[in-house]
């Protein structure tokens, strides 16, 4: 489950547009240096959805040295639980709607977007749990 961030929610009066790979919301447009994790090199923006109301989010995850989807297709990754909303599905796994944008680099160089990689995501497949 994760963090409600109300410190920070509640003195902004916009919502979030999107969370990052903590559940810390964020405010700006994405982009992927924004990305936690300054060493990663992919990255996406992804559409979840609670399990229990249906509510909808933009998501961020990505790759780091330790995590086993590195190898694995951005379609197949999983959030987990979602952004805490105050609703009983904050301790359940979200569910996996959309990659909206995929991004990648080599090294430190510019962000190059991957729209092959991007698409609805099938819900027949297994998942890749982070």
């Amino acid at each position: 489950m994760n963090n409600r961030y109300d410190d920070i929610t509640s003195r902004i009066g916009d919502p979030p547009l999107w969370w990052d790979s903590n559940g810390v919301p964020r405010f700006d447009p994405f982009k992927p240096r924004m990305c936690p994790n300054i060493y990663t090199h992919e990255v996406g923006l992804f559409l979840i959805a609670c399990q229990y109301c249906g509510e909808r989010f933009e998501v961020e995850m990505h790759t780091d040295i330790f995590a086993h989807r590195s190898k694995v297709p951005p379609s197949k990754w999983h959030y987990g639980d979602p952004p805490n909303h105050g609703c009983v599905g904050d301790t359940m796994n979200c569910e996996d709607i959309a990659v909206l944008e995929f991004w990648t680099r080599d090294g430190l160089e510019e962000w190059k977007r991957r729209p092959e990689m991007e698409g609805i995501i099938d819900a027949h497949e297994e998942p890749a749990h982070a």
